[in-house]
């Protein structure tokens, strides 16, 4: 079996930016502001009155960040689309036939690229920072947003649909090498069906073979919502762990395998034990020669509160029943959950590299805690 390091360095994720720009930047996001955090990126917009412009309020949430002590900074495109952009008001027309906002659009996305980099250029910090492009699921842009509940439109069912659907995206930021060169690793974030998994391997096997040539590092990482019983471990397709690794990391003609795999947007008390599930799937395609090295295990889930779920439709947080959730008692802060299960993980030493940080309501507040907590391992 392959042990790529007895102890994996462990690199520091951002946190939840939406959240955050609507905690600490009086942000608020509704049905009629689609695109979520990305509505910052259209200069026009401000997210309320006396505000700066978006892109100075986006600059100000990831500068924090960055202050925290995050290693990886995730731009403001998990919910960036062309369909989003659409019901804001902008004609964009389709791949076949571009609309006259199109161009602007395209600009604007990549722009999210340029505020990352100079969220960490500006911070004048002497370690190595990487720019993690986000990328969310198809169900993110969908309205309500179905990365939850994974109920896609008949369009995008496929494998080769949702391929097609995440290769549109990615071109707008590789029109440009002054953008696409900033990018260190692209997050497939919040998947919740494995089709979509296998589409987004497939387009990354596009982009790296013949004369694409542009090849990138990138992860990908399940939400896992279920509520109760045996849900609680599985996709809200029914795919089981067994059946995600495979389709994260299973050998397929065309299909490139991903840099990191792992979980977000998840309760941080289910994480533990879905880390020890994909330890034992990944030992198993080892074992079988399926793979032939261990992948880093990405890790960020939300910051909730026990009970607290997502409402799509009415874009708010909403404290449900705990199902039957177990526990030992004993209420620990989100940092402290999640520097023991880093730390035991290192302790196993299989993966590769260890990246962990935050998803919703975690804000530059939890991030640096766990920066200490982080460098605490290491002393």
């Amino acid at each position: 079996m392959a042990h790529p390091s007895p102890s994996p360095p462990v690199l520091l994720l951002d946190g939840g930016l939406g959240t955050t720009l609507e905690a600490n930047h009086s942000c608020h996001f509704t049905q009629e502001t689609p695109l979520w955090s990305a509505q910052l990126l259209i200069p026009s917009y401000h997210p309320h009155d006396g505000s700066p412009p978006g892109p100075e309020v986006l600059l100000s949430a990831q500068k924090s960040f960055v202050a925290a002590g995050a290693d990886v900074l995730l731009t403001a495109t998990y919910s960036a689309s062309f369909e989003g952009f659409g019901r804001s008001g902008f004609d964009v027309g389709t791949r076949q036939k571009s609309g006259k906002d199109r161009e602007v659009v395209e600009r604007w996305m990549r722009g999210a690229v340029d505020i990352a980099y100079e969220a960490i250029s500006s911070a004048g910090v002497r370690t190595k920072k990487q720019i993690a492009l986000s990328l969310g699921a198809y169900g993110a842009i969908m309205s309500p947003s179905q990365e939850y509940a994974g109920k896609y439109d008949a369009e995008h069912q496929g494998v080769e649909q949702l391929r097609d659907w995440h290769r549109e995206r990615i071109d707008v930021f590789r029109a440009e090498e002054s953008c696409w060169g900033k990018v260190d690793v692209l997050s497939f974030e919040t998947l919740p069906l494995r089709v979509e998994v296998r589409g987004v391997r497939r387009v990354m096997g596009d982009l790296s073979s013949g004369s694409e040539g542009s090849e990138k590092r990138f992860w990908i990482s399940c939400v896992f919502p279920g509520l109760e019983g045996d849900e609680r471990w599985r996709l809200s397709d029914g795919s089981t762990v067994p059946q995600v690794v495979d389709a994260m990391l299973g050998r397929r003609e065309g299909e490139a395998v991903p840099w990191g795999i792992g979980l977000n947007c998840t309760k941080v008390e289910k994480v533990e034990n879905l880390v020890l599930e994909f330890e034992k799937e990944v030992r198993k395609l080892l074992d079988s020669g399926e793979i032939a090295e261990w992948p880093a295990l990405v890790i960020y889930p939300d910051g909730t509160t026990r009970g607290e779920v997502y409402n799509t439709t009415t874009k708010v947080w909403e404290v449900k029943e705990r199902g039957d959730e177990k526990d030992d008692g004993q209420e620990r802060s989100w940092d402290e959950e999640m520097e023991g299960i880093v730390r035991r993980a290192r302790e196993r030493g299989f993966w590769r590299e260890i990246l962990v940080g935050g998803c919703c309501k975690t804000t530059p507040v939890e991030i640096e805690k766990l920066r200490g907590r982080i460098d605490g391992l290491f002393e």
